[in-house]
This record gives structure tokens, sequence and C-alpha cells, in this order.
């Protein structure tokens, strides 16, 4: 402990021009950031962890958990020692965290400095049991020393540059006295990025803070179902909220029999084997994830995964299921997920796709290529479908050192792909399938109507003379023929001159109207006037 003590402070050094880049952010956007911090105190198996951002000033971050914190070894081995990336999670075939048996998701350990994408330095405390159970606590000061690390096209470049340690940050620390109130890990820093904290303020004007609620289905209610298209309508602080909810290893908020899909919306019919196999699948995930016990509030909201399925009423939807379980190149991979699918498009417009979950945790946004799937995905009914597959075992040595993309050409992201690709197969040949027949049920519904509407124009028209009948006579009858004996006009529904659908219903009502304003006028005047009069309300009903 008194060699510890003497050494209390150093240079956080990497021996690589790319790993130094790390420091400089190596994380999509600030709710990825936060994710990791999130994710960290997943695995310490904490129970509650509150990030605060200090609305609306934002001068202020913090991340407090109450997991079983990080023992100062652990520390100067990641600060002084073997250097950041040198993650113990996982040694001795460990899988799982100790205490509520989720899936440890931490492989690297370079997650700490996600929170220096946000700030130039941050402290932490932590407040934990040693492996002798002795209480134990400590304070450290992490300063990020950017200028010092050279730009990556200097070092490429310039012969000079051959320096092999790069030094990116400072730290320091000192031990402090156990207390029991703060058992956990905190990370805070008052140091802020100008660029996060002009973003985060600018993106809450005034109508925006007289209408926030910190509460998450009022935010909802008055914000995220609100906009037109995009989550991004809504700006960076509630962007930030709603991908966190998507991101971590969270619930699906409320009753299981509306969220994710609200099955009162569902025909009893569609709810087929397949569907009930996503429905089992959705509710076992929902189960572990209340096993695992594990909640984020992020500025006092409790987030949860709010995803709601039909986004709109009527929208014929459908459920399926993937499922997979095999060993591919030597290792194993088992997945399964869900997949929607409604005949309109699914809103907001970041939940179209598909969305990988490996141990739990949302691996980047939901990908609206569905993986590159590109047989459909130029199409409007794309826009369509909406899903997550949940990934037990594998596919992890395909994911990137951001944890929010994979390298496609890992051997289990190329099963996955397929599978997926399989599986979209059926699912868009089923919509195309029902949108086809619910095109053609408004179509027989519309000229049902259409027609009731050219009975009564053609008795008005012509004071009760004529009856209009409609009939198909074939593609060679004639358009229009009249029985004055019988008060009969009758419209072929077969003639088809021009070839097109909407153009062939105009040119028939046109020449319907020439005969029925040739046989009832009296005059060449008054001709003209009917048919005028009768052209004027067959426009009407026709567009």
């Amino acid at each position: 402990m008194n060699r510890i003590k003497e050494q209390d402070s150093g240079t956080i050094s990497v021996a690589d021009i790319t790993i130094a880049q790390l420091s400089r952010g190596l994380y999509r956007s600030t709710a990825t950031a936060f994710k990791e911090l999130v994710n960290n105190a997943y695995d310490a198996d904490a129970t509650v962890v509150r990030i605060d951002t200090n609305y609306p000033e934002f001068d202020f971050i913090s991340c407090v958990d109450n997991g079983s914190g990080m023992p100062l070894k652990e520390f100067l081995r990641y600060f002084r020692d073997e250097g950041i990336g040198s993650c113990i999670k996982r040694k001795g075939a460990k899988d799982t965290t100790a205490v509520y048996n989720r899936p440890v998701i931490g492989r690297l350990g370079i997650g700490m400095l996600a929170v220096g994408q946000l700030c130039h330095s941050f402290e932490i405390e932590s407040h934990y049991k040693d492996d002798d159970e002795v209480d134990k606590a400590f304070h450290a000061t992490i300063v990020l020393l950017e200028d010092t690390i050279p730009d990556i096209e200097r070092v490429i470049r310039d012969e000079d540059l051959d320096k092999k340690e790069i030094d990116v940050g400072l730290w320091a620390y000192e031990e402090i006295p156990y207390d029991e109130s703060k058992k956990g890990f905190r990370v805070y820093s008052s140091d802020v990025r100008n660029t996060y904290l002009n973003e985060m303020k600018s993106s809450v004007d005034k109508k925006t803070h007289e209408m926030l609620s910190f509460n998450l289905p009022t935010l909802h209610s008055e914000f995220y179902d609100q906009v037109g298209k995009s989550i991004r309508e809504c700006k960076p602080y509630l962007e930030t909220i709603w991908e966190l909810c998507i991101l971590c290893p969270l619930p699906y908020y409320g009753e299981i029999h509306e969220f994710p899909t609200k099955l009162s919306l569902f025909k009893e019919e569609d709810i087929t084997d397949e569907a009930g196999q996503a429905l089992t699948m959705i509710r076992d995930r929902q189960s572990r994830f209340g096993n695992w016990e594990f909640r984020v509030v992020f500025d006092g909201i409790d987030l949860r995964r709010y995803i709601q399925f039909p986004t709109k009423p009527q929208a014929n939807p459908r459920l399926f299921y993937i499922s997979f379980d095999d060993v591919v190149a030597d290792e194993p991979l088992r997945f399964s997920g869900y997949i929607f699918g409604q005949t309109q498009a699914v809103t907001p417009l970041e939940l179209n796709g598909v969305q990988i979950r490996l141990r739990a945790v949302g691996i980047g946004g939901y990908d609206s290529t569905f993986l590159k799937y590109y047989r459909q995905i130029e199409t409007i009914r794309s826009r369509w479908v909406s899903g997550e597959i949940f990934v037990d075992d594998g596919l992890e040595r395909a994911l990137n050192i951001d944890r929010d993309s994979f390298n496609e050409h890992d051997e289990h992201f190329k099963r996955l792909q397929e599978k997926l690709h399989e599986k979209l197969d059926t699912v868009f040949n089923k919509l195309d399938s029902i949108a086809r027949a619910q095109q053609e049920e408004k179509r027989n519904v519309k000229d049902e109507l259409l027609k009731g509407s050219m009975q009564g124009i053609v008795a008005k028209q012509s004071q009760g003379k004529f009856k209009l009948l409609q009939y198909d006579l074939g593609s060679s009858g004639p358009v229009v023929s009249v029985d004055e004996g019988k008060g009969e006009i009758v419209l072929n529904t077969a003639s088809r001159p021009l070839r097109k659908k909407k153009a062939d219903t105009i040119l028939r009502h046109a020449i319907l109207a020439y005969h029925i304003s040739r046989k009832i006028a009296k005059t060449e005047e008054e001709q003209y006037d009917i048919f005028y009069r009768l052209i004027k309300d067959i426009l009407r009903e026709l567009t």
C-alpha cells in the first residue's frame, strides 16, 4: 500500500497514434457516450444509474451508480500499469455478473474515456469493497491533453514524429474515507466542452422549456409522438433522451401487451403461430430485463424502451419471428428476434429498420437498410418494417471498437445478415400481398360509390328519363348503349381504349355525358349546357 501512495499521479500514455485518437472522441453522439458509462454501471451490478446534465444550464455532468465500484488497483492498472484497454471483466471465463447474472457487456476497457467526449477533464469517485471485503474509497482527477496528440496526418507524413508512446492525459488520485451512502461509482465534470454545452442549450428553446416534462409518457405525448417524421425534429437534448432509451439494456415501457406491440390493434386471425412465437420471445426478453433489476434515470426521467406498434391505427399489422442457433466458423451463434410490419410508414423514422441488440445493448440505431437488403430497400414499403434481433451468443468478434457498428465481413455477421434477408423475403411478400388486397378493396368500394353517384347524376340531369346501368359487355362492345324504349343507358365497364384505368374511367364517363345530353336536349345550346353540367358533376366525383 505504501508503494501505491507514493505513486499517486502520472501521465496517461498509449503506444499507438490510432489509440490516442480515442481520447479525442470515439462515439457517434452524446447518447452513445453516456451509454458507455451506463454499460459500466450495468456490468458492476448497479440497480440504478443516474445521469445529470444540470438542465437547462448544461455546465455540469455526472453519472452516478450504486454498483460494486471500481477498486483502486483496477484504476491503477488502467492508468498506470497496463493502460487503457486492459479490461479484465471476462477473465477466467466470466460471462455474467456476480449478483444479477447479467451478460457482461464490457470487453476492452475504454468506456470510461467516453465522458471525455463531453468534457476536457473529469473526476471519479469510487466506494467499494476490496478483495478482503474491506470498505475502501478513492477520488481521482483525469485531465485530457488533446494538444499533445499529434494529428494523424502529421504522423503519417512527418519522419521526425517517431515517438512510440503518446501522452494523452494526466491522472492523480487520493484515498478517501469510505461512505456507505456513496457505494458505487461516480463520474462528474464541470469542465464541459463548449460544443456540447452550446448544442444542448440551443436545443431547448423557450417553447420547449415551457412544455418540457421530466416524465417519459408525457415526453412522448408532447414531443416524440408529435414529430412529423424524425426524432431529430426534437433537437439534441430530447434526441439524446430518446436514443438512450433505445440503446440501453432496459425493459419495454408499461404493460407487455401494449409495448412493443399493441395487441388490441391486431385482428385475431393475424395472431398466427409465428406471431405467437414472436410474442413469447418478447415476453421472455421483458422478463429477463426485469430480473436484471436495472434502471437508468436521466435528469429525473426513468427511461424505458417506449416502442409501440402499430404506429397508426388500421395499419394491418403483422408480426414475424426470426431465430438461429448453430455453429458458424467454429463458434456458436445464437439469436432470436421479431420483425413487425404494417401497411403504413413506421414512425418515427428512427424506428424504421432493424436493430441488433448484443448482450442486451443496442448496437447503433435501427438500420434502415436492413443490413443492406437491397431487393426491397428502394421501395416505399421498406418504410413499413421495424424489428429487433437479440444476439445471445456470438457476433462479438464482429463488433467494431465504438460498439456502434460491425465488421461486415465477419462470418457471424454474414450469417445473421443472410438469415435476416431470407426472413425479409417472406415479410415483404406478405406485406405486398396485404397492400394489394387493401388497394383492391378500396378500389371496389370507390367503384361502388361512383356507381351510386353516377346513377343519381344521370337521373337528375335527365329528369328521370333515363336509368343508368353498368355492365361488363366485353372489350369489343360499345362504350355506351341507349335503349330509349326502356329508358336505360348502359355503360360498358370493360371498355379500355386508353389502357390506363383512371384515363379510361374519365373517357367512358365523358362519352356517357355526351350520349345523355344528346338524347334529352331539344336544342344544340341545351345539349351543350347539359353536357357541361354532367362533365362538371362527373369530374367532381372522379377527382
